[in-house]
């Protein structure tokens, strides 16, 4: 039993080994998609601390948390699926287009990044007062898609019709 044992733990070894040899160019990669991938959690939560604060009596907790089936959403879904990706496009890279020099891994990496900081703008741009924001982030309200409405699970427009009757009680 003994020897089976340190069999196996050889074999991982040796497997965990030839892995950080064959894909040690793409780690810097992953880490850096990893950071924007927590960068882009981190102003979710964010996001839904101001949707606490502006809309108290919409929200169905009284006070916005760092949720750890958010949080366990991302590390087991969006992490997985973005660095996967990256290792895909490492492989094609290295071992189908061995002959042509395409940088797919950094394609891979710039696409998961650009995604995730696209929404990390969209997080930071939803839920602002019009009045006391500066022009960057009213500007930005133009452009993306703004979040508030998914903490609620109700419509863009319930929220614009609540926001005008709280401008009218003012």
């Amino acid at each position: 039993m003994e020897k089976i044992l340190k069999f196996i733990g050889m074999a991982i070894g040796g497997g965990f080994g030839w892995f950080v040899a064959e894909f040690h160019p793409s780690f810097p990669l992953i880490i850096i998609a990893a950071i924007f991938i927590f960068s882009d959690a981190y102003t979710a939560y964010r996001l839904d601390r101001r949707v606490h604060i502006k809309y108290p009596d919409k929200t169905s907790r009284k006070l916005a948390k760092f949720t750890s089936f958010a949080f366990s959403k991302t590390i087991t879904v969006t992490l997985p699926k973005r660095l996967y990706l990256i290792l895909l496009a490492f492989i094609v890279e290295h071992w189908i287009f061995i002959h042509i020099t395409i940088p797919l891994s950094y394609i891979a990496a710039g696409a998961v990044c650009f995604e995730q900081f696209w929404s990390m703008l969209e997080n930071e741009a939803s839920c602002r007062d019009d009045d006391g924001e500066s022009r960057f982030w009213r500007t930005l309200q133009k452009i993306l898609v703004d979040k508030t409405a998914r903490h609620f699970d109700i419509d863009r427009d319930t929220i614009r019709d609540y926001d005008r009757s709280q401008n009218m009680e003012n």
